[in-house]
């Protein structure tokens, strides 16, 4: 039988470094199911009995219509055909190597403010086209949308996200649902983040850094040990339509469930030194992108944007050292840097 008890603050809010990874238990508290290790998220991501919901779905809320959400997931998979994704990737090595270019490199450089967020703003902006020329006003809103979903138990942000979604709506009117609004804030907002916790990753594993920079094209293999210890998402949710079995974890009907998203990618029973940086690392199977029917169904622009917008800066940077202790933003949804101040050697 599995435990029930309620989880420490910590390990709710995700607020270590180096995740605590343990079996399955009930947390009487959160009223949930907390799955941490890699084989139950695994497990939970591909039950057909266990229903996406939000964080704070409560018993008896309406879910997801599936019959629209797969036309919609096949819609979005058609309009990301291979071909327009070879044209993102040539248009993001273009604009990522002018930006770079544009650059003083001889003094600090923010690594997020000068460069991840004008490439990612062209990137959503060639991805998604608005009806709209004024793109300061729509990347304002679409922060504030993304600062919800960083931290979506905060009221406040909750109340603005709304306010803000609706605004942007009007000017999204076609395409496939996820790249309209949601697809602009996810690649001018959330892939900013994506790329903050990747570059910090790699500066802290600098013979990582060298090997990129000595074999660029190595970061098409590695992209995936890079997602894994990026770690954006940290907290899925599920509920259960059924009685059913996870992973030999009984869960019953109605249950909600918690996956770690952030501590199963650090499971040392599935990855070996979890918490250390391996573009070589192999057998990775990493969750940062989900799994099963509910995997993110940008997954392939988001692996081509990261491997563009990184490809570009380790082959041109030899090295890079961080100025100051890192702050960072975020909450219970995603964490990363607010910044990267760093000093270059070329």
């Amino acid at each position: 039988m599995q435990e029930r008890r309620s989880a420490s603050e910590d390990d709710w809010l995700g607020a270590r470094s180096h995740p605590r990874v343990q079996p399955a238990y009930f947390d009487s508290k959160a009223d949930c199911w907390i799955l941490s290790r890699y084989a139950d998220v695994v497990a939970a991501l591909h039950s057909p009995e266990l229903l996406l919901v939000g964080p704070s779905h409560k018993k008896g809320e309406l879910i997801v219509d599936e019959d629209a959400r797969l036309g919609m997931r096949l819609e979005t998979r058609e309009a990301l055909s291979s071909k327009v994704l070879r044209s993102v990737r040539r248009q993001m090595f273009e604009d990522a190597r002018a930006q770079l270019a544009s650059l003083h490199w001889g003094q600090p450089v923010d690594l997020i403010k000068d460069y991840a967020e004008p490439v990612c703003l062209a990137l959503a902006l060639q991805v998604t086209q608005p009806s709209c020329n004024d793109i300061d006003s729509l990347n304002q809103l679409a922060r504030q949308v993304s600062a919800s979903s960083a931290d979506p138990f905060a009221l406040e942000l909750k109340s603005r996200s709304k306010a803000a979604s609706a605004a942007l709506c009007p000017y999204f009117a076609s395409g496939p649902m996820p790249l309209r609004e949601s697809g602009f804030v996810a690649l001018s907002q959330t892939m900013v983040h994506l790329l903050g916790n990747v570059w910090f990753g790699l500066i802290n594993h600098p013979e990582e850094w060298s090997r990129l920079h000595c074999q660029p094209a190595l970061i098409a293999r590695g992209v995936e040990e890079l997602l894994r210890f990026a770690g954006l998402t940290r907290f899925v949710y599920r509920r259960a339509q059924a009685d059913t079995m996870v992973n030999g974890i009984c869960i019953r009907h109605g249950e909600r469930l918690t996956l770690r998203i952030f501590a199963a990618n650090r499971d040392p029973d599935r990855f070996s030194n979890p918490n250390e940086v391996s573009v070589m690392r192999r057998g990775l199977g990493q969750v940062s992108l989900g799994a099963g029917r509910h995997a993110c169904v940008g997954a392939p622009l988001i692996r081509t944007a990261t491997v563009a917008a990184t490809y570009t800066l380790v082959e041109r940077l030899p090295k890079v050292r961080l100025l100051s202790p890192i702050s960072w933003r975020g909450g219970d949804g995603f964490r990363s840097p607010s910044s990267l101040p760093v000093v270059a050697s070329l």
